[in-house]
C-alpha cells in the first residue's frame, strides 16, 4: 500500500479526487468524439468500419470503468488514513471530531444522549525515560487496542493527542454510560503491559461529560478535560496525604529510580 500518514494523506486524497474528476471528464471526452464520427442512427448498419468503432468505444468505456473503481478503492483507502491514527489504529482528532458531530447532529434530531470520556495517562513520560520510545509506543498500542476490544460497535475510540484518549459513548443512558466508564476505568488501571521481559504498569485518569439536544462539542470536550484534571488533582492529594496511600496508583519503576537516587 502507500506508506503515507494521515496529514498527507489529506492533501493525497484531494489531489485523487481531482484526478479522479479529471479523468472521468476526459474519458467522457473521448467516448463522445468517438460517438460523433458513428453514422446518424437511421442509417446505422453492421458494417466493419462500425463494428469496430463500437468495439472500440465498447473497451473504452470499460478501461474508463476500471480506472474509475481503481481510483475509488483509492479514494477509500485515503480517507480512512486521513481519519486514522498510525501507531493504536484508532481515529485520530480529525476522525473523532467528524464522529463527535453526527452523534451530536443525531442527538438534536433524535434526543439521543451519550457520554464523552477523556482519558489521559498517568506519568507516562517515566515510561519513555526509563525503557525508551518503542517502549511507550508499544503501551499506547496496547491501550488503543485494549479500548477497541472493550468498547461497543456504536462507540467511536480515538487517541486525541499524545498520550490522550477519547471514547464517545453514543446512544447510552447515564446508567449504561457510568457502568461502561467503570469498566474502562477499572481496566486501565489494573492493565500491565509485558514488553521485552518487562512489566510495564499502566495508570490512567478519566475526565467525563455527558451530551444530549443542544450541547456543543466545545462545551463537552472543555467540561470533560476540566472533570479529568479535576480527578487528577484529587489523587495527587490523597497521595500526598500522610497515612492515606491510593490503592488505585501504582508508583511507576522509574520514580522509584528517582526517590533511591535522591535518598
Amino acid at each position: 500500500m502507500w506508506g503515507i500518514n494521515a496529514v498527507s494523506a489529506s492533501q493525497a486524497l484531494k489531489q485523487a479526487t481531482e484526478q479522479a474528476e479529471q479523468n472521468q471528464i476526459t474519458d467522457c471526452c473521448a467516448i463522445s468524439e468517438r460517438l460523433q464520427k458513428l453514422p446518424e442512427p437511421r442509417s446505422w448498419k453492421v458494417d466493419p468500419a462500425s463494428k469496430e468503432l463500437l468495439e472500440e468505444l465498447l473497451a473504452l468505456a470499460a478501461e474508463a470503468e476500471q480506472t474509475v473503481a481503481e481510483q475509488s478503492k483509492r479514494i477509500r483507502y485515503l480517507e480512512s488514513l486521513s481519519v486514522t491514527d498510525e501507531l493504536t489504529g484508532l481515529l485520530n482528532r480529525r476522525g473523532f471530531d467528524a464522529e463527535f458531530a453526527r452523534a451530536l447532529a443525531r442527538a438534536d434530531r433524535s434526543d439521543e444522549s451519550g457520554l464523552l470520556v477523556l482519558c489521559d495517562l498517568d506519568h507516562f513520560k517515566a515510561i519513555n525515560d526509563t525503557y525508551g520510545h518503542l517502549a511507550g509506543d508499544a503501551v499506547l498500542s496496547a491501550i488503543g487496542g485494549k479500548l477497541s476490544r472493550n468498547t461497543r460497535q456504536c462507540d467511536a475510540v480515538a487517541r486525541i493527542g499524545g498520550d490522550e484518549f477519547a471514547i464517545l459513548f453514543t446512544q447510552s443512558d447515564p446508567d449504561t454510560a457510568a457502568r461502561l466508564t467503570n469498566k474502562l476505568d477499572k481496566m486501565l488501571n489494573t492493565l500491565v503491559i509485558n514488553w521485552n521481559g518487562h512489566q510495564i504498569p499502566v495508570s490512567a485518569s478519566l475526565g467525563v461529560d455527558s451530551y444530549g439536544p443542544g450541547k456543543t462539542a466545545d462545551t463537552v470536550m472543555f467540561l470533560a478535560d476540566r472533570s479529568l484534571y479535576a480527578r487528577k488533582n484529587k489523587i495527587r492529594k490523597m497521595l500526598a496525604a500522610p497515612g492515606k496511600p491510593s490503592r488505585r496508583r501504582r508508583k511507576h519503576p522509574a520514580e522509584e529510580s528517582s526517590h533511591l537516587a535522591q535518598s
